[in-house]
């Protein structure tokens, strides 16, 4: 049950509890005043004498229906009916033949002396007394009420006193209903802010990998939710922040290593020149030769480093072209190809009939595979390597796998290989600068494409996939 209805149904239960309890209060107050008021030996008000009244007009046409006269009934009809009213003052009388044959409460009251002359049917009141006289042959029947009164003040008094006790627990009621059910609102809303406030608590200490369990189906259960995603997120920033530093500090010992050993070689080349240790022409030829590679090392450093900073703040402007693959992969081969096979490296190249639009930068994407290219003919373990090109179509998208049969790297490093500066192991700390693999897979990256790497039956394999375009605007 959510919030929401909870508390419409508190709102509700405000409202009818109290109202019910009310209505049974009232009923049990009516039947105490009934009781202890009406049973108190007082006349309360008309109600009473009326029905006295009723009672001896009924005797009376009984009386009128009968052939005759028989005063001994109609006496002992009176005095039954008597015995029901007496409890509340009400008194019956009966006159005949000039004498009381039912005699009533003072009888030697000058007023009876009167109204035994009346004939008919005759009520009459005198301040607080009440006679109704009713005129059965000759006789006289009548009720008598001494304390008689249409309104009775101690009757409003007893009332509005219970009126206002009511009133008061009324009152208590709904604040005693109100005060509960808010209660147990309350507890139903602070128990869950509690669990997101020790959660937020848990986040400011960087416990990013905190999670809220709430299993309440209401209002709170998508904040918690939600505040999982968050968590979820901020430990993958977490995480992505954690391997940026640790790509930086190797971005910088890498650029550190690259640069301080040409340069290195540089100062102490130059520093023989000068101090003459280069004493023959060809000495000091070869000496301006190797001054000039490492000068030619660090600069093709430095490119490297230019672009992939181009390409890590996507500021380096792609010139897309829609060209079709094969047909690139194959021209770059036939240019390629010699120039590797003198470096003991054989390109050979698995063509596919099938054209293979791509939407791509070809200078950028001739350097990628430049790249691949050169990893395998700087890392071939044996005199001669191969490298095997194939291209092809994997669901909408264009792949092109590139296969050497070189040493290939051990499985838990190959998502290791595309980061900065990363040499598998020492003995490839002279060979290359670690920056190819980390550009190329940005270039593909930047083109829509993803780059991985994979163990092949022998060597190493990188996988590039890049989306298919529209083959009509070849």
């Amino acid at each position: 049950m959510t919030i929401k209805h909870r508390i419409f149904i508190s709102n509700i239960l405000m409202i009818v509890i109290p109202f019910v309890l009310c209505i049974f209060f009232s009923i049990g107050i009516r039947f105490v005043i009934i009781k202890n008021y009406r049973g108190g030996g007082q006349s309360f008000n008309e109600e009473i004498f009326y029905k006295a009244r009723r009672e001896l007009v009924n005797i009376g046409d009984d009386t009128k229906d009968a052939d005759m006269l028989d005063m001994n009934n109609l006496k002992d009809s009176i005095e039954n009916v008597q015995g029901q009213f007496q409890r509340y003052a009400v008194f019956f009388a009966l006159y005949d033949n000039e004498e009381w044959i039912i005699p009533p409460p003072g009888e030697n009251d000058p007023l009876f002396d009167t109204l035994v002359l009346l004939t008919g049917n005759h009520t009459l009141s005198f301040d607080t007394t009440i006679v109704y006289v009713h005129t059965i042959g000759t006789a006289k029947a009548m009720v008598i009420n001494y304390d008689f009164h249409f309104i009775d003040d101690a009757y409003i008094r007893y009332v509005l006193i219970v009126g206002v006790a009511l009133v008061w627990i009324m009152i208590m009621l709904v604040l005693a209903t109100n005060f509960f059910l808010t209660r147990m609102i309350i507890t139903n809303i602070s128990a869950p802010l509690t669990i997101l406030s020790f959660g937020v608590k848990q986040i400011q200490e960087n416990n990013v990998s905190f999670r809220l369990e709430y299993q309440a189906d209401d209002e709170f259960l998508p904040v918690c939710d939600a505040f999982n995603e968050m968590a979820a997120r901020l430990e993958s920033i977490s995480d992505e922040r954690k391997k940026y530093e640790e790509n930086r500090r190797e971005l910088i010992a890498g650029i550190s290593h690259d640069l301080r050993t040409p340069l290195a070689s540089i100062k102490a080349y130059l520093e023989g020149l000068e101090k003459g240790v280069a004493s023959t022409q060809q000495m000091r030829k070869k000496y301006l030769t190797t001054i000039k590679n490492k000068t030619h090392d660090l600069e093709h450093i430095i490119n490297h480093l230019f672009l992939f900073s181009k390409l890590d703040i996507n500021d380096f402007p792609l010139n897309l072209k829609t060209i079709d693959m094969r047909r690139l992969i194959s021209d770059m081969v036939s240019e390629l190809s010699g120039e590797y096979v003198k470096r003991g490296l054989t390109v050979e190249l698995s063509e596919t009939a099938k054209k293979l639009p791509v939407n791509i930068d070809p200078v950028l994407f001739r350097n990628v595979i430049v790249n691949i290219l050169e990893n395998s003919a700087t890392y071939k373990e044996a005199e001669h390597g191969r490298i095997e090109i194939k291209t092809g179509m994997v669901d909408n998208m264009v792949k092109i796998g590139l296969t050497d049969d070189g040493p290939g790297v051990p499985e838990e490093v190959l998502d290791k290989l595309f980061d900065v500066f990363y040499r598998v192991d020492q003995s490839r700390n002279t060979k290359g600068n670690g920056l190819g693999l980390a550009i190329s897979q940005k270039i593909v990256n930047r083109m829509g494409g993803s780059m991985q790497a994979e163990l092949a039956e022998r060597g190493l394999s990188i996988r590039i996939y890049l989306p298919l375009a529209d083959e009509a605007a070849l």
